[in-house]
């Protein structure tokens, strides 16, 4: 192959990742998991405050290009099983959990593997015209990149076993309605906006922002009191590292 399935863009504390593949709709193959993967383990351990991932062309990503399986490299590749391959799985893991905040760009096809990885991320832009679809049992396949664990925590039980059970597609205006989707936007608009809200993002202290983020996915996982322990040690934290307490502190209300 000679394209590069995906692309990393830097612009100080922003972070733009593209899967590159337009001719093809951006179908995901071995490779493009292999670099995703590698891309945003590299990211996680980088100095960026926000990380965009968006498709090139007019789609997110249509979810597996099998056809794009006839290189001989890619099929040997998949059929390495799970066992060779766990690790690039965990690309939905590092969108969800890296210390970055992560912001999923979603034009058109918006399906399977790749539709994991917009659910992971921590928000989800969108256009009218982009279509949602969980795909797998369309292809005989229960799934893959986290999605019964994303949707499950974005919209409830019963909401993701309507999509993953009855795989049919979902306008980007049925995705707001659920709460898949954050913001819609005019389609010429969504990655300006996108870029724009990241920019928004990253102007905040990093430690601060950061810090949050810790907050946000360590109470996916406490209890009340185990969280607030934890939560008022980062706070306290924070507050001595910035000087607020020997300033008197100030009101973050309006």
């Amino acid at each position: 192959m000679s394209e590069t399935p995906v692309l990393v863009e830097r612009d100080g504390g922003l972070a733009t990742v593209t899967l590159n593949r337009p001719g093809r709709r951006n179908g995901v193959t071995v490779r493009m998991c292999v670099d995703l993967y590698r891309a945003v383990r590299n990211l996680a351990a980088s100095d960026a405050r926000v990380v965009i991932l968006r498709g090139a062309g007019t789609d997110f990503s249509v979810g597996a290009d099998l056809g794009g399986w006839d290189d001989q490299g890619e099929a040997d590749a998949a059929r390495q099983g799970y066992g060779e391959l766990a690790e690039v799985y965990h690309a939905a893991t590092l969108l969800h959990a890296m210390p970055q905040v992560t912001i999923a760009a979603i034009d058109g096809g918006c399906a399977g593997a790749a539709m994991g990885w917009a659910a992971a991320c921590d928000f989800r832009f969108a256009t009218a015209e982009t279509r949602f679809n969980t795909a797998f049992l369309n292809l005989g396949l229960s799934g893959d990149m986290g999605l019964p664990w994303t949707l499950t925590r974005l919209l409830g039980g019963a909401q993701a076993r309507e999509l993953l059970l009855s795989p049919e597609k979902l306008t980007g205006a049925d995705a707001l309605r659920l709460g898949l989707v954050t913001r819609l936007f005019a389609r010429e608009a969504l990655h300006e906006e996108a870029r724009e809200a990241a920019l928004r993002l990253a102007a905040y202290d990093a430690l601060a922002l950061r810090t949050m983020k810790a907050n946000l996915l360590s109470a996916e996982r406490l209890d009340f009191h185990e969280y607030m322990e934890l939560e008022s040690a980062r706070h306290l934290h924070l507050v001595a590292e910035s000087g607020l307490a020997a300033r008197g502190g100030r009101s973050g209300s309006a």
